[in-house]
């Protein structure tokens, strides 16, 4: 018998990692005699996005809060890309996945390779509208693309009718809601998971209908999450959802699945998401819209409850996330109190950039900027590459890809704002690249428990 100390390092920590996989995928761990060693690493990948699905809810149950991150791809580890290196052979089914895909009624994505078909039908879909519009624009008016950023689009829509369907309140919400909003309805489900100490965790369920003949684009989304109390949770606001902006076409259908956990068994969500018409037949209706998911309750025993309804925020707060579009280029962020040291409060961020454009971008730059409790602006960092976790390295991005990047800020004062900026090229009508600066809104940091919205700092320098 050989002892296992005169077992080479990395041999034994090979066979541990094979086994480890073994025992978690069984049979699909094994390599197959007709595959290359490329298709079979595409094939893990794959199986072990379904298997990260399946522990995904255990996740939110250890880790509270992890959900409500204003990002949710589904990477593996910061910037992980689902494609192939260049030169190496294309992942087994990747066309077939594709072709799955690109159809009207678009279903769940159950894995980070059905995502990433999803955004590329997306933005194959973006592409064709924009070719149509140019082509209708040259013997008519072109029409302009939207300026409107994802928080004006939802104040510009009808306030909302606390006693009507959207929100229910004084009265026992379901599990489920619906509403349409410019002919796009949305279906949206909860489903109680489990509980872990005083954590309760769900899955929500969200579909996409477009009854009417325009053709439309989910851009970004804004959530509210409240306990049986009736006090905020968290809010959440990002680009797309999972990593997908969806293109609905009249009759498209698209369903994602994504998770929140509450300190109490019961609870309530709601929420909206900002669409783009692409193309249209009545040029005078507005450019963009915002569709609202009707409140549901987050209910342990799946029953409806009457959970109370919270206020609205008041102007000049921020939360603690936030989300803005630049030549389509749509950045989120959310940042995380850490610790205190040395006198300095110091914060987890976390961004998503997704690229909704028909061409490649490449995120070559960035900046952190803190705004402290006294208005006075701290430029914390600064250089070239995506920063953070990815330090001076750049990043290109496809057609209607997301990656998601981490770093640490750190301000004088427990309350604070953030914004962070990139430098991002982008390739213009012409073909020639151009830089832009992209950035996350300004979001609010705080050290203090339970605080969910922040003084701004920046438009209001003189609050104490």
């Amino acid at each position: 018998d050989l002892s296992v100390a005169m077992i080479p390092r990395s041999a034994f920590l090979a066979v541990l990692a094979a086994v480890v996989l073994a025992g978690l995928l069984g049979q699909d761990a094994l390599p197959r005699m007709d595959e290359s060693a490329t298709v079979y690493a595409s094939r893990l990948i794959a199986r072990g996005g379904q298997l990260a699905e399946n522990i995904y809810v255990q996740a939110l149950l250890l880790f509270p809060g992890a959900a409500e991150a204003s990002v949710t791809v589904t990477r593996t580890d910061p910037g992980a890309s689902l494609k192939m290196p260049s030169g190496g052979e294309p992942a087994q089914g990747a066309e077939d996945l594709l072709k799955k895909s690109d159809v009207l009624k678009q279903d769940l994505a159950k894995n980070e390779m059905e995502i990433d078909a999803q955004q590329k039908v997306s933005a194959k879909r973006y592409a064709e509208a924009k070719r149509d519009q140019e082509s209708e624009s040259q013997n008519s008016e072109a029409i302009p693309l939207p300026l409107e950023q994802p928080d004006e689009i939802r104040a510009s829509m009808p306030a909302i009718d606390r006693s009507g369907p959207e929100m229910r309140c004084g009265q026992a919400i379901p599990c489920e809601s619906r509403l349409t909003t410019r002919n796009v309805e949305l279906h949206t489900r909860s489903i109680f998971q489990g509980s872990h100490g005083n954590q309760y965790a769900w899955k929500y369920i969200v579909k996409f209908t477009n009854h009417g003949d325009e053709t439309v684009q989910m851009l970004t989304r804004h959530w509210v999450f409240v306990d049986a109390l009736g006090k905020l949770e968290s809010e959440v606001k990002g680009p797309g959802a999972r990593g997908v902006t969806p293109v609905l076409p009249p009759g498209g259908e698209w369903v994602y699945e994504s998770g929140s956990s509450l300190p109490t068994p019961h609870g309530s969500m709601h929420g909206s998401f900002q669409f783009e018409v692409l193309k249209s037949s009545d040029k005078n209706k507005a450019r963009s819209f915002s569709a609202r998911v009707g409140r549901l309750a987050l209910s342990q025993d799946n029953r409806a409850k009457n959970v109370p309804c919270i206020e609205e925020a008041k102007e000049n707060l921020l939360p603690l996330t936030s989300v803005l579009s630049i030549e389509r280029v749509i950045l989120g962020g959310r940042a995380d109190y850490a610790k205190k040291q040395s006198g300095k409060y110091y914060y987890n961020y976390d961004v998503q950039i997704n690229n909704a454009r028909d061409t490649d971008v490449d995120v070559i730059g960035h900046l952190w900027e803190v705004v402290d409790a006294h208005g006075k602006r701290h430029t914390i960092a600064e250089g070239k590459g995506v920063g953070g976790v990815y330090k001076s390295q750049s990043r290109r991005l496809a057609a209607g890809d997301a990656f998601r990047t981490q770093g640490q800020l750190f301000s004088s004062t427990p309350l604070a704002n953030a914004q962070g900026s990139y430098r991002v090229l982008i390739r213009g009508e012409d073909g020639e690249e151009h830089e832009v600066e992209t950035r996350t809104d300004y979001m609010g940091l705080s050290a203090k428990k339970d605080v969910t919205h922040v003084p701004n700092f920046v438009v209001d320098p003189n609050y104490r």
